[in-house]
């Protein structure tokens, strides 16, 4: 499923409401395909390196995907992966996309 990037949202509340929306299609059945897995969905807004460190302050992992499809040709990390490495205080998993 596409959605539009939420620039192009006049409304932020609207942007955020597509964004959960498309998380929660996106995990559909995976609770019931892997019961004992505990699985929450949270929209936040903000730098996505920050943000993600900020959430991951005490976990014992982050796990994030990686699309490989940035601007940085040739490189295997993406930036948010990338700063991730610098910012968080937990090991840091990449998953490419299939």
């Amino acid at each position: 499923m596409w959605e539009p990037p939420l620039f192009l949202y006049h409304d932020e509340e609207a942007a955020l409401q597509g964004q959960r929306r498309m998380m929660s299609e996106t995990t559909a059945g995976w609770s019931q395909e892997y019961p004992d897995v505990v699985l929450t969905h949270e929209v936040l807004s903000g730098h996505p390196v920050e943000e993600l460190a900020s959430a991951a302050e005490h976990a014992l992992a982050v796990v994030v995907g990686r699309r490989g499809k940035g601007g940085y040709t040739g490189m295997r990390l993406g930036s948010v992966v990338h700063g991730l490495l610098h910012r968080a205080h937990c090991p840091v998993i990449t998953v490419p996309v299939r």
